[in-house]
Order: structure tokens, then sequence, then C-alpha cells
């Protein structure tokens, strides 16, 4: 079985950061309405700058092979 590796670009406050969609676990909206994502990391989740439907927008597009969404 091939494993392919397919990346997307997030915000933080902190910076940008690309991770591998194959290891996310979970987009959802916090109790404070920020977006958070579970699976890149050791320590539960973390706040992202965009909003829950470009992250939905930005899996699917990676998912059909597109590499930039304008």
């Amino acid at each position: 079985m091939i494993n392919i590796m397919i990346f997307i670009e997030l915000s933080t406050k902190e910076g940008k950061f690309i991770g591998n969609v194959n290891e996310l676990k979970r987009v959802f909206t916090n109790k404070e309405g920020q977006v958070c994502v579970v699976g890149w990391n050791n320590n539960g989740y973390f706040e992202i700058e965009e909003t829950y439907e470009e992250v939905i927008k930005k899996i699917d597009a990676r998912l059909a092979k597109v590499n930039r969404l304008k």
C-alpha cells in the first residue's frame, strides 16, 4: 500500500506552518469561536487563524490535487 503525503498550509498567531492532512484528526470551533485542529502535535489542539470553511476547502483542494486556492 502506498501512503501519499498531502500537506496544507495554515496560520497561527505565531506564523504559518504546513501540516500533513493524513495526520489531521479533527477540525472544530471551540467555545470562544476560535477554529482549532487536532492531530499535528502531542499536546491536544491548537488554534488557527483560518475559518472552518477555509480549512475544509484547503483539504478538499489538496485531495483533488490542486496546489493553490485563488
